[in-house]
C-alpha cells in the first residue's frame, strides 16, 4: 500500500481564497480533511493589486493549517476567462488539434501568445456530434497564480477554472441521473451558470453578484461599502414581493427591495441563458436549480428561484460521495458545504477519471517541466560532449603556437579599431544632443496642437446636446498605479523658492538707447508651476437643462468617447445631480482618461 499523499486545492476567488486539504491513500480513495474559507480584504470599488492580498491570506491559512510545502490545484474566478464552446466537423483524430487551435485563434479575443489556453472535448447527444469547449486567460494572470505559490514554498500542479471545477464536483456526486441541472453559483462579482445534462455541458459567467448588492446599498443609505457589506449580511433578505407584508425594520425592508430588484436582475440573465441553451446548443429543459456560492447564503433566494423558474431548487451538496476526515466539525461543514464547490472539484483532479481536465498552467511552469524531464538527456549529451572535447584538445594541441601567431596579430588590429571606437564614441554624443533638439521640438509641437484638437472633440460632442454647455476643462495627471489624477497646476508645498533677481541697473547697448530697451519683466514667485510630466485625464465641467432626462448624460458619455481622443470606457461621469423642481439647470462633472497616444508631454 502507497504512503498517503496530502495536497491542496485553492480556489482563487474574487473577494474569497478557499483552501481544502485532501489525502490520497490509493488510487481513486480520497479523503477530505481540512479547509479554510477567507475574505481578501479588498475593496471591489478600487482597482488595487490582488497579489499583496491574496499573499498575506495564504500565509495566514497554510500557517493555520500547517500545510506549507505540498502540491496544490488552483482554480481562477470564471470572471477573468474568456470560455467557447465550438462544434466541430467530422475529422480524423489526428487533425482535432489543428482544428482546435484554429477556432481558438478566430474565437479568443486577444492575441494568442498573450494567453494560456487549454480545450476539451464534449460528448453530444448523437455519435457523430463532436463539441469544444475552448478556455483561455491571460499568461500574466496566471503568472501572478505561480508567483503566489512560489512565494508560498508550494508546487503548482494544475491551474483550473472555477465553472469546470464545479462540473467536476457535480459529476463525482450527482451519478443517477442524465436530467439537465443548472448549478447557479452566485460569488462577489460575477454568477457562474453551468448547464449539465449527461455528457453534454454549457456555462456562462454574468457580471452580477453579492457585490452590486452592497453597492446599491451604499448608495441608498449613503454608507460606506464596508457598512453596507454589514447591513446585507446583518438584514438582508430576498424580498418575497406581491402580497407578502414587508419587516417592521425599514432598514431591512428597503435592503430586501434592493436585494430582489439584484435578483430579478440574475433571474433575467439566468432566463436568458435557459433559452440560448435550448435554442442553440440543442440542451433539454431544466429540471433543477442548485445554488452555490456566498451570495447564494442571502434568506429566501431558493424561494426566490423556485418561483420564478417554477422548478425545484436545493443548495448544491459536493460532499455526498466523498469520504470525509474525522477531525471535520460535521455541524460547521453541513452548513457551508455549498461555498466548497469549486475546493472540491480541484481536489478531484487528482483522480485520473476527471470528467473535465482542462489545465492553465502558466509556460514558465511548462518549460521548466519540460527541462526537467530532459535533464537525463542533457546529462548524456554533456557527457559525449566532455568526451570528444578531450579528444579535439590532444589533436589541435600542436597548433596552439600557431594561435598565439594569430592572436598577436589580432592585437595590433584592435589598436587600430580603438581609435575607431573613439571617433564613434564622439559621433554618439553629437548626435544625442541633436537627437534632444529633435525631441524638444516634437514636444513643443505636441503641446502647441493638444488644446486645439481637445476643444475641437469636446466641442463636437457638445454640439449635438444643444441643452448641454461646458464651463471648465480641467487636465490633470494619474501617476501609474496612483491615485486619481491631481490637476497638472498643483505645486506641493516644499518647491524651493526661486533664485532673487541680480541688483543694479542694466546699462543700453552701444549705438542704441536706452528708451527703445524693453522694460525688464518682474518675477512672479506665486505663478504656479507645472510639474506634472503629462497630461492624462480631462475633467469637464458644466450643466445641462434640468428637463433633461437622465439618460443624456450618458450619451453625452458616449459622444465624448467617439471622439477617439479617450480611452475605451475611460469616460466616467464624477458627478450627477438630481434636479429640484425650481432647478433651471443641473451641475455636473466628467473624468476623461485620453488615450496614451493623446497625453500631451508637459515637461519644458
Amino acid at each position: 500500500m502507497a504512503s498517503p499523499r496530502q495536497y491542496l486545492a485553492i480556489d482563487l476567488g474574487s473577494s474569497t481564497l478557499k483552501l481544502g486539504l485532501f489525502q490520497q491513500s490509493e488510487p481513486g480513495q480520497l479523503t477530505f480533511l481540512d479547509y479554510s474559507l477567507r475574505d481578501l480584504g479588498l475593496d471591489p470599488n478600487k482597482e488595487q493589486d490582488r497579489f499583496p492580498f491574496l499573499l498575506e491570506t495564504l500565509q495566514g491559512m497554510l500557517g493555520e493549517k500547517n500545510c506549507a510545502g505540498l502540491p496544490v490545484f488552483c482554480a481562477i474566478s470564471g470572471q477573468f476567462v474568456f470560455t467557447r464552446f465550438v462544434k466541430l466537423p467530422p475529422v480524423g483524430a489526428g487533425q482535432i488539434d489543428q482544428m482546435i487551435g484554429f477556432e481558438a485563434q478566430q474565437n479568443v479575443p486577444f492575441p494568442i501568445n498573450e494567453v494560456v489556453w487549454d480545450y476539451q472535448l464534449l460528448g453530444g447527444k448523437n455519435a457523430s456530434d463532436m463539441e469544444a469547449v475552448i478556455v483561455a486567460v491571460k499568461a500574466d494572470l496566471v503568472e501572478v497564480a505561480n508567483r503566489l505559490f512560489q512565494a508560498t514554498k508550494l508546487g503548482l500542479q494544475k491551474v483550473d477554472v472555477a465553472p469546470l471545477a464545479l462540473v467536476n464536483a457535480y459529476k463525482y456526486n450527482y451519478t443517477n441521473t442524465n436530467d439537465c441541472h443548472l448549478i447557479i453559483d452566485i460569488g462577489a462579482k460575477s454568477t457562474n451558470l453551468v448547464f449539465i445534462e449527461g455528457t453534454k455541458l454549457f456555462c456562462r459567467s454574468v457580471p452580477i453578484g453579492g457585490h452590486l448588492i452592497s453597492q446599491n446599498i451604499s448608495n441608498e443609505f449613503q454608507e460606506p461599502y464596508v457598512a453596507a457589506e454589514l447591513l446585507k449580511k446583518g438584514k438582508g433578505f430576498v424580498g418575497l414581493g406581491g402580497v407578502y407584508a414587508d419587516p417592521d425594520d425599514r432598514d431591512a425592508a428597503q435592503i430586501s427591495k434592493i436585494t430582489r430588484s439584484v435578483f430579478s436582475r440574475l433571474h433575467a440573465e439566468v432566463s436568458r441563458s435557459m433559452s440560448f441553451y435550448r435554442n442553440q446548443q440543442g440542451g433539454g429543459a431544466v429540471q433543477k436549480v442548485l445554488l452555490a456560492g456566498g451570495s447564494a447564503t442571502m434568506q429566501y433566494a431558493d424561494l426566490f428561484f423556485r418561483e420564478k423558474l417554477n422548478v425545484p431548487v436545493e443548495y448544491f451538496n459536493p460532499l455526498k460521495n466523498l469520504n470525509l476526515g474525522a477531525g471535520l466539525d460535521r455541524e460547521k461543514l453541513a452548513n457551508e458545504a455549498y461555498l466548497l464547490g469549486e475546493v472540491i472539484g480541484l481536489g478531484l483532479r487528482q483522480l485520473d477519471n476527471a470528467p473535465v481536465e482542462i489545465d492553465l498552467v502558466p509556460r514558465s511552469v511548462r518549460e521548466a517541466r519540460a527541462e526537467k524531464a530532459q535533464l537525463p538527456y542533457l546529462a548524456a549529451a554533456v557527457l559525449a560532449l566532455l568526451l570528444t572535447f578531450t579528444v579535439i584538445v590532444g589533436i589541435n594541441y600542436r597548433r596552439i603556437g600557431e594561435m598565439e601567431g594569430a592572436l598577436e596579430k589580432r592585437s595590433q588590429e584592435h589598436g587600430t579599431l580603438s581609435a575607431l571606437s573613439d571617433q564613434i564614441v564622439k559621433a554618439d554624443e553629437t548626435f544625442r544632443e541633436d537627437l534632444k533638439k529633435v525631441q524638444f521640438i516634437k514636444r513643443v509641437k505636441e503641446q502647441r496642437d493638444f488644446w486645439p484638437e481637445l476643444l475641437h472633440g469636446v466641442y463636437t460632442a457638445t454640439s449635438k446636446f444643444p441643452a448641454f454647455w461646458i464651463t471648465k476643462l480641467e487636465l490633470a495627471y494619474t501617476p501609474p498605479g496612483g491615485m486619481e489624477g491631481r490637476s497638472v497646476q498643483e505645486i506641493p508645498k516644499d518647491l524651493p523658492k526661486p533664485p532673487p533677481a541680480p541688483t543694479g541697473s542694466v546699462k543700453p547697448s552701444a549705438g542704441k538707447k536706452s528708451a527703445n530697451q524693453a522694460p525688464a519683466v518682474p518675477a512672479r514667485p506665486n505663478q504656479p508651476l507645472n510639474l506634472a510630466p503629462k497630461g492624462t485625464d480631462v475633467y469637464i465641467y458644466g450643466f445641462h437643462e434640468a428637463s433633461q432626462p437622465d439618460s443624456a448624460l450618458n450619451d453625452y458619455v458616449v459622444e465624448l468617447e467617439k471622439t477617439g481622443l479617450f480611452e475605451d470606457k475611460g469616460v466616467v461621469i464624477q458627478q450627477r445631480l438630481s434636479a429640484t423642481p425650481d432647478d433651471i439647470a443641473v451641475k455636473f462633472s466628467i473624468r476623461a482618461t485620453l488615450k496614451e497616444s493623446k497625453q500631451v508631454d508637459l515637461l519644458p
